[in-house]
């Protein structure tokens, strides 16, 4: 016998399956992949950026510590320790003193320079210069960067 009422034949209604955010199409994968290339390739560059101005932070940091001037033989080896850091081979890190200090006044020419050799080599350095010496170190780390220490 067959079945003529016509709501017995329909199949029960279903509904349709949700797209869901997952997976991704193929574009969000490919976009996902760039994002993370871009990333990696910034944290690599800003990361050897800090690494090359290290020398230069450490310099500063212990330019703090520098304050008497029975240290002021510290205060010229680090200077010539951060310049070599940057450029070994400088003719100037193994030059006299005189040389050492025309290089230094180049690099800062309005600022005024004590003698060196009476500061570095003198029993008891005058207290004026080298206060004057601490203010010029001071102002050239502030004012130099590692890109500018590369080039010296």
């Amino acid at each position: 016998m067959a079945n003529t009422e016509p709501q017995l034949a329909l199949a029960d209604i279903q509904e349709p399956v949700l797209n869901t955010f997952w997976p991704p199409a193929p574009g969000w994968w490919l976009l996902a992949v760039l994002v993370i290339l871009l990333l990696a390739y910034g944290f690599r560059f800003f990361w050897k950026k800090w690494q090359k101005a290290l020398p230069l932070r450490q310099a500063k940091a212990e330019l703090r510590l520098i304050k008497a001037p029975d240290q002021s033989a510290e205060l010229n080896e680090l200077l010539k320790r951060l310049l070599h850091c940057y450029s070994p081979r400088h003719p100037v890190l193994s030059a006299p003193v005189r040389r050492w200090q025309d290089f230094l006044q180049q690099q800062l020419p309005q600022h005024s320079l004590p003698d060196l050799q009476a500061v570095l080599y003198k029993q008891q350095p005058d207290q004026a210069d080298f206060a004057l010496y601490l203010q010029f170190a001071t102002q050239w780390l502030n004012k130099v960067s590692a890109k500018q220490l590369e080039q010296l």
